[in-house]
């Protein structure tokens, strides 16, 4: 005969016990939302539709309080107008984020914090007046909520995120004084529905 003392903790062990070992497999999921993009002070440029969109897939790894998320994501950030309105480069990047959360060890509903790089390779051409490099760096912060039923279901999460970047994205050609490089930095959100 149980105790309902020991029955209750058996119950709770079994719930836990799928999470527990999901934390340890890879989960893979869908992930997208919209970004609010800045260009940095380079002289006569200017960043048109500043709302844009990205969209991905995304793997989940983790256990406790460290998770490690890498994904790959299409990235709309929008156009830059080069110097005098002469042309347009389009600022649309494939992207490759890889974030470190710390999150709170729940087992259901998780609040983290992220950081960590995203390298970033332009879509198209940057014409005669920019040299688009073949890939740039950026550093990504935030913060978010993730959840994770014990039994079935679909987890999934809700982020806010900036993405800083470090080395930008094209420079101007010929420039010789002051900063050329055209930088752009996002404010993200962000949801994900795992698969």
């Amino acid at each position: 005969m149980r105790t309902p003392l020991l029955t209750a903790a058996l119950a709770l062990a079994a719930l836990a016990a799928p999470a527990a070992h999901a934390q340890l497999l890879p989960s893979f999921g869908v992930a997208g939302g919209v970004n609010f993009a800045s260009l940095n002070d380079v002289t006569g440029a200017d960043l048109d539709n500043a709302t844009g969109y990205h969209i991905g897939l995304y793997a989940d790894l983790g256990f406790g309080p460290l998770a490690v998320r890498p994904g790959i994501y299409y990235l709309r950030a929008g156009d830059v107008e080069t110097v005098g309105g002469a042309e347009l480069v389009s600022a649309d990047f494939i992207t490759i984020p890889i974030d470190v959360r710390f999150q709170t060890p729940l087992p259901v509903l998780k609040a983290y914090a992220l950081a960590g790089p995203e390298f970033r390779f332009p879509v198209g051409d940057g014409g005669a007046l920019v040299d688009t490099r073949a890939v740039n760096v950026a550093a990504n912060v935030g913060v978010g909520a993730s959840f994770n039923p014990p039994l079935a279901g679909p987890s999934g999460f809700l982020e806010l995120r900036y993405a800083f970047d470090v080395t930008g994205f094209a420079e101007a050609t010929g420039a010789t004084s002051g900063d050329s490089d055209y930088r752009v930095s996002l404010f993200m959100v962000r949801a994900g529905i795992g698969l």
